[in-house]
């Protein structure tokens, strides 16, 4: 235990020496220990920690073990790298000192064939020397990773770049028009040879084109667009198209928005249906001159009714009351009496035939007021066969053709016989609707039903409905198994056979 300092001061004596000496002595016993720990603590860094002069002269490394100390301090940074990394070292060392910042470095150790990755930061010395502080640690794993992304970047390029390839070869090789256009502006990015073909134009000058030069009515692809623009797609809109010789074509449309080089575009693909809308225009055609040839034969079947209601019935008629004034002033018990009166009883049924087969020909109700009031005629008549029939109706039409008046007529007509005949129920439900340009017809029955498929195809009624909707442009549709009950449907379009059309 050292004697407490004298406050009093006597001039320096052997004593205060001593007692300076023992300061001394403790301080540098803890620099010493602070040194110590410091060098434990560099030396025990998992990294290497370097001093290297302004030549790339290795001054300091930490850890290393005596008997290989002089091999790394004293030797040139470049020592232990390839030319072309100590190249990189120079130039890391000199911008470190140059621009004062911290550089990066990843270098290949030659001796322990590692990847060193290197830090060197610039530091000034307390005498004013300008030496480079660096740290190295082994990145070996870290760059087999970086490798391997690399490795695996360069195989999913190639397989991009392959995949690109197939797409553009199939985009160029198929036969269907596909173009790429700027949403704006509608100048052609990219076209395959199929368009070049479809619209007449050299493939080289496609760039140069813009697609609303493509369409009969340029206004229609300002719609196509501001519905794609609304998140619409286009799906097969047909539309007219035109080549650059200004030959008209149609196409099925089917159009997206994509982004190509950074910027709105569309991707279109123009389906030629030029055949198929020729065969359509074809059936349009012959379904309005069978409309036209049912008219007429309506008309010529009224015509008939009319000449033999107006001729022969009126004839015969007259006969009848002439024969029956005859009959009268002829005795009962004259001979030929009897036979007078069985032959005014014949005439009289053939002219009852007759007027049922006129008003088979053409309904004197279908004639005078419409579907509607015919199909009401066949309600109160059903009545009569102790049939009730509910009939609702929701139609928009006056009067139709002729041909569709008769069809629905006699497609009704027939369902309610068949109901009346067959069923075993005393009740039927018929509706007649329009939705739009179609009447919608239903016919209905909770009886016992039949199997559709083993009706005899000599019955003429049934395969008639079939018949009447197909030839009218239509669709029938009988439903109905043991003890269902049965639903004829019918659809009818009413395009072309509006009154007066």
């Amino acid at each position: 235990m050292q004697p407490e300092k004298d406050s009093c001061y006597r001039g320096e004596t052997a004593e205060t020496r001593a007692w300076k000496a023992a300061d001394i002595e403790l301080e540098n016993k803890q620099l010493r220990k602070r040194n110590a720990e410091l060098e434990n603590i560099i030396c025990s860094a998992p990294v290497h920690i370097v001093t290297i002069n302004p030549d790339g002269e290795l001054t300091y490394v930490n850890y290393f073990p005596v008997e290989l100390y002089d091999k790394i301090v004293g030797h040139n940074v470049r020592d232990f790298v390839s030319e072309e990394d100590g190249k990189i070292l120079d130039e890391a060392i000199a911008r470190a000192l140059k621009e004062g910042k911290t550089q990066k470095v990843r270098v290949r150790s030659l001796a322990s064939d590692t990847i060193q990755q290197a830090r060197y930061a610039p530091l000034t010395t307390p005498d004013g020397k300008k030496v480079i502080v660096g740290v190295t640690f082994d990145a070996t794993d870290e760059q087999d990773e970086v490798d391997a992304l690399q490795e695996t970047k360069e195989k999913i390029e190639a397989e991009l770049s392959e995949s690109d390839e197939r797409f553009r070869t199939v985009v160029h090789t198929t036969p269907v028009p596909v173009v790429i256009s700027d949403m704006e502006t509608g100048r052609i990015l990219s076209g395959n040879q199929a368009l070049a073909e479809a619209f007449a134009t050299p493939y080289p000058t496609l760039k140069e084109q813009f697609t609303g030069h493509f369409y009969a009515d340029p206004a229609q692809r300002k719609t196509l667009v501001e519905r794609v623009a609304n998140n619409i797609p286009i799906r097969g809109m047909t539309m007219q198209l035109k080549t650059a010789e200004d030959k008209i074509w149609w196409a099925a449309v089917y159009l997206d928005r994509i982004t190509f080089a950074g910027r709105p575009a569309l991707l279109a693909c123009f389906l030629d249906i030029s055949a198929q809308k020729q065969r359509e225009d074809d059936i349009l055609r012959d379904r309005r001159a069978l409309r036209r040839l049912l008219d007429t034969n309506e008309q010529d079947r009224q015509l008939i009714a009319y000449e033999i209601h107006d001729g022969v019935v009126q004839d015969m008629t007259g006969a009848l009351m002439f024969l029956q004034t005859g009959l009268s002033l002829v005795p009962t018990e004259t001979d030929g009496h009897h036979e007078l009166s069985r032959g005014t009883q014949f005439l009289s049924s053939a002219i009852a035939e007759i007027r049922r087969l006129l008003n088979g020909l053409r309904p004197l109700s279908l004639e005078q007021g419409g579907v509607i009031a015919a199909l009401d005629d066949i309600v109160t008549r059903m009545l009569e066969e102790e049939m009730v029939v509910d009939f609702q109706y929701d139609v928009h039409f006056d009067r139709l053709a002729p041909s569709l008046e008769m069809a629905i007529y006699r497609t009704v007509q027939e369902g309610v016989n068949n109901a009346r005949k067959h069923s075993g129920t005393k009740r039927v439900e018929v509706s007649i609707q329009q939705e739009d340009k179609t009447v919608l017809l239903n016919i209905a029955d909770q009886g016992c039903g039949f199997d559709p498929s083993k009706v005899d195809p000599r019955r003429c009624g049934l395969s008639g409905i079939y018949e009447r909707a197909r030839l009218l442009g239509g669709k029938a549709t009988i439903e109905s198994s043991r003890g269902q009950g049965t639903t004829i449907s019918v659809s009818l379009p009413l395009g072309d056979f509006m009154d007066g059309d």
